[in-house]
């Protein structure tokens, strides 16, 4: 809505501007030449009007560079976040691997437990076997 109203009001300003030709021609001036009259405060404001359209037009220039610029940053922190939930992904990975593997040494050394145990049972058993035996036999010898 300001747009159109600031249309409208260029529009009003600059009808009777344009709109008045010179039609009288010097010897000095050449064949096209179109003049057009601007009362003072008139063409203050026209000027005022086009310094604020070059401002503004530079500070387009210069905010679309920005966003330029910060679209390139969002990007580059995209790229790091997608590298740092792979990276994430493969420290789970390993960890996972390190408690299989855990695991596994453990059962293995219940296991190794449980044999060494039952190896030391059997020796028990036979070194008393053994000596019960050799004193039977000594026994039976001797008697």
């Amino acid at each position: 809505m300001k747009k159109l109203i600031l249309l409208i009001s260029f529009l009003t300003l600059s009808w009777n501007t344009f709109s008045q030709t010179d039609t009288t021609k010097t010897s000095t001036q050449s064949k096209d030449t179109t003049q057009v009259c601007l009362p003072a405060p008139v063409a203050r404001q026209v000027a005022k009007d086009l310094l604020r359209y070059d401002g503004c037009v530079e500070e387009i220039k210069l905010l679309y560079s920005k966003i330029d610029r910060l679209e390139d940053v969002s990007k580059v922190k995209t790229v790091m976040l997608e590298l740092y939930e792979e990276k994430d992904k493969n420290t789970g990975f390993i960890i996972q691997q390190k408690d299989l593997q855990i695991n596994q040494y453990e059962k293995l050394t219940d296991d190794l437990t449980k044999e060494v145990k039952s190896k030391r049972r059997s020796t028990v058993f036979w070194k008393i076997t053994t000596g019960a035996a050799t004193f039977l036999s000594v026994f039976l010898v001797l008697r």
